[in-house]
Formats: structure tokens, sequence, C-alpha cells
């Protein structure tokens, strides 16, 4: 038992380290979301009123994300949560780490070959790493639904009705928490009820959202009127997720440039990209589902664990596919982000192949291949996120930012629109950007792409100034521009522009 906890904590502190190395590389900041965040919770705070009204965000007319996650935030002081908040999501994350060591160690009588093994796989996983950079709900719906599944497992082997009243509860909190990951245990209860045969698991999805309701006091309707509006929003636009906003825009793009990180690219480079960003997310968890088809084959004594864990594996990964693949389903998110939720099962399904084994070479050599596949996702991760400008706050834009604060009241417009998170954080300014509970029809003359000329953009909504990327601008866009000030810093541009179009 000793060697077992020493194997938990070595690699609970590795994976410490993994997830606070992107905090060292940007001390400015990271993450989209975690600005958003922020500013919502401290309007919470400041007002009382909930959902807190966010008026700097003009085009979004209501907030009606899923409210569990920044209430929970809410209970943080004020200190822990300005010096801390990027480490909260990490924090999350290894406590959920620490229920799969716990798993684990139940089905393997504490073997400390089966914590190294999973824990190694589980803090090495880049997406655990790469999403946790910011304050986000996905690790306590992952949570969440994780303890919801262990839930089901228990009554799939013979717990009496009762094991109802906490399935009931915890399916709720995952719809309070997270639209995707409520996404997924939909689906799950779907096929638990084909496979079992079993009309009790597709209840599930009724059942959860009337809880959730009663839990809410009638909130939750808000919310998925949200969640509809967002789905609904992406069955037009999801083929520009991830578009570049100008040269893919019909007005000033040529129709035959993609931008490299769009998620849907066309042809064969579109299936190429996708199983990319699947798998590179996640490496362990589909070689780990390779594991599943041998267990599926007559006789096999290769693996000793609760068939349903399968399950809970390979669905995320059949979604993530589906939604990625499937015209049709490609509205319900970005199918690789799926993959999150496969991140403690396939650690437990490592480990307990490693240790009941029959067939150690073949066993060894896929958990090991699965490693050295996570750590070269993660070196990639890392690479990236110090390339890339839009992963961080470096101190260029945080000059601009600055400057930008010292300079008269206006409407700013940022491209990309992630930038607007930050910049209306700091500075108070209202800025041309929404999409975060309610009203995405507000977003389609802008966002995913222009589809109107920048100039009328800025005369339509009042924009003051422009806070975008070098190689955000093309020649065309820039003369469209209305007079201007131009601000530069590194690879950021500010244009400055007034309500009549002269140069401040």
């Amino acid at each position: 038992m000793i060697w077992y906890l020493v194997a938990v904590a070595g690699t609970l502190t590795l994976a410490l380290v993994l997830r606070i190395a992107p905090s060292a590389m940007a001390p400015h900041g990271a993450g989209v979301d975690h600005w958003f965040w922020r500013l919502y919770i401290r309007e919470y705070r400041r007002t009382g009123q909930f959902p807190p009204r966010l008026p700097q965000y003009i085009l979004d007319e209501h907030q009606w994300y899923p409210p569990l996650f920044p209430l929970l935030v809410a209970l943080l002081p004020e200190r822990v949560l300005d010096k801390w908040s990027h480490y909260v999501a990490t924090q999350i994350d290894l406590v959920r780490m620490s229920l799969m060591l716990a798993i684990t160690g139940y089905l393997t009588d504490y073997q400390p070959i089966a914590a190294l093994t999973a824990g190694l796989v589980y803090a090495t996983t880049p997406i655990q790493i790469s999403y946790n950079v910011q304050l986000n709900p996905r690790g306590i719906a992952a949570l969440l639904l994780d303890i919801l599944l262990l839930l089901v497992l228990l009554r799939i082997q013979g717990a009496g009705p009762a094991i109802w009243v906490p399935v009931a509860m915890v399916s709720a909190l995952v719809l309070l928490t997270h639209k995707m990951t409520t996404q997924l245990m939909w689906f799950i209860a779907l096929v638990l009820a084909l496979v079992y045969q079993r009309l009790e698991f597709a209840a599930l999805v009724p059942v959860s959202v009337v809880t959730a309701m009663v839990l809410s006091g009638g909130f939750y309707w808000k919310v998925l009127r949200a969640h509809w509006d967002i789905v609904s929003f992406w069955s037009r636009h999801w083929r520009w997720i991830g578009a570049h906003p100008v040269r893919e825009s019909p007005i000033y793009g040529t129709g035959r440039y993609e931008r490299p990180e769009k998620l849907h690219k066309s042809g064969l480079r579109g299936v190429a990209w996708h199983m990319f960003i699947m798998v590179g997310f996640n490496p362990a968890a589909w070689l780990a589902c390779l594991l599943v088809v041998e267990r599926l084959l007559p006789g096999s004594n290769f693996l000793n664990y609760p068939t349903p864990l399968l399950l809970w594996l390979v669905l995320p990964c059949a979604l993530a596919a589906l939604t990625s693949f499937v015209p049709l389903l490609k509205c319900i998110g970005a199918g690789y982000l799926y993959v999150y939720n496969t991140s403690l099962f396939a650690s437990v399904v490592f480990a307990v192949t490693i240790t009941y084994t029959k067939a150690q070479e073949l066993s060894t050599a896929i958990a090991l291949t699965a490693l050295v596949a996570n750590v070269a996702g993660t070196a990639i991760y890392y690479r990236q996120f110090v390339r890339n400008p839009r992963n961080r706050i470096d101190s260029h834009l945080g000059q601009l930012i600055d400057e930008l604060d010292g300079r008269p009241a206006g409407l700013v417009m940022c491209m990309p629109t992630g930038f607007s998170e930050i910049v209306t954080f700091r500075t108070g300014r209202p800025v041309l950007w929404g999409g975060h509970g309610f009203g995405f029809e507000k977003l389609e003359p802008t966002f995913p792409r222009l589809l109107m000329p920048i100039d009328e953009v800025v005369r339509r909504y009042g924009v003051s100034y422009l806070l975008t990327l070098d190689d955000m601008v093309t020649a065309e866009f820039e003369a469209d521009l209305p007079s201007s000030t131009l601000l530069q810093r590194g690879p950021f541009r500010l244009y400055c522009f007034d309500r009549t179009g002269g140069g401040l």
C-alpha cells in the first residue's frame, strides 16, 4: 500500500507541474474563456444579481449559461481568485485524477505498477493540460459525469431502485454545469438503453431535465433555450468554425483560402486534420480503445474489469468521431473536445491491463506507446502555445490594451474575437462581441466571418477601435477601413477611429 501511495503522490506532482507550466510561459494570462468568467463572477459579486447583466457585450441578450460553475467559483475569497484563478481548473482536474487513482487502486488491489501506469497516462494527456489553463466548467462537468457513470455501473451490477435518487441529482448537476457534457451524457444514456435493453437508462434524459428544472427553480428552462440557440447558430455556420474572418469572408476572400486551424477543412485535408486533433489531444484514449477490440474477441482473458467501463471509454470517442465527420452533428460542438471525457477511464483501462494481462509484452508495448504519444502531444501543445499569439496575453498585447485604456471611451472590435474578453475585463470598454448565453443571431454579420464591409461594420455599430493581428489584415480590408490612427506593438495592431471616420 505504501508504494501505491508513493506512485500516487509522484504522478499527481508530475501532473501539477505539467499543468502549471503554461502559466509560467504566459505570466500575463492565457485562455479565452478565463476573462469572461472572471468578469461574470466579479459582476455577480458586485450586484448580487443572478444571472449578472454584462451590457459591455453588446451582441449578448442574456447570460443564460449553466449556473453551477460560476456560483461555486464565486464562493472562493476574492483575494484567492484574483491571485490564483488560473489554477482553479487545474485543481479540479487533479481532484478528478485522484478519483481515477482511487478507482484504479480498488480494481487492482493497490498494485504500485497500476498507480504508476494510470497516473502517468492521465498526467501526460494533452487535452487535460491544454484546456485547463483557464477558468472553465468542463472539468467539474466531467467529474460529475464520471461519478454518474459509476452510479450507473452500480445499477447495472444490481443496486436497487433507490440508486436513482443520486443518479437523478448528479445528472441534473451535469445539465446545470456544461452543455457539451450534457449532450455526451444523453448520448451515453440512449446507447446504454439499446445495449442493455433497459428503458430506465433512456429515461435519464427526461429525468435529468425535470430534476434540473426543480433544482434551479425553473432557471434551467432558460439554459435549455440558450442551448438550442447555440446549436441552431452552428447548424447554419459549422463550416466556418475557426475560419479566418477576413480571408474566408465572402466580401474579402477569394474562396480558395482556408485557415490552417479551421475546424472543418475541405476534402482529405479536413479528414486528416480531424484525425490529427482527435488523436493528438488524447492519444492514450484511442490506444485504449484498441484494447477494447481485443476484449471482444471470443475466449480472451487479456483484460479483467467491469465491461461497462469499456462503454464509458468508447462512447465519448464515438461521439467525437460522429461530430467530426457527420455534417448533421457538427453543430453540437468541436468533436475532439469530447475526448476530454475519456481520460479517467482510459487511464483505468491501462492500469488494469498492465496488472492482469496474460500478454505482458503486448500490454506493456501499448501502454508505453500511449505514454510516448501523450508526451509528444503535450510537447506539440507547448510549442504552439509559445508560438501562437492568440493563445496567451503577451507583453505586446498588454501594452496595446493599456494604451487603449488611456484613450477616449468607445466601442472596441477585436479580431480574433477572443481578444474581446481580456479587453473588456481590463478596460471596462464595450466590445462588439457576445456568444455567451443567449442571442447568437446578433453575431451573424461579423462572426464567424465578416458578411459586410468593415467600413459598414464601423458605421452600423459605432466602432471606435479595432484591435487585431497582422495576419488578420489584407490590403483590401485595410483599404476599406475608415481614416484612423494606427498603433502597433509586435504583431498586434490597434486602429483608432472617431465616430465620423477621422483619426483620433
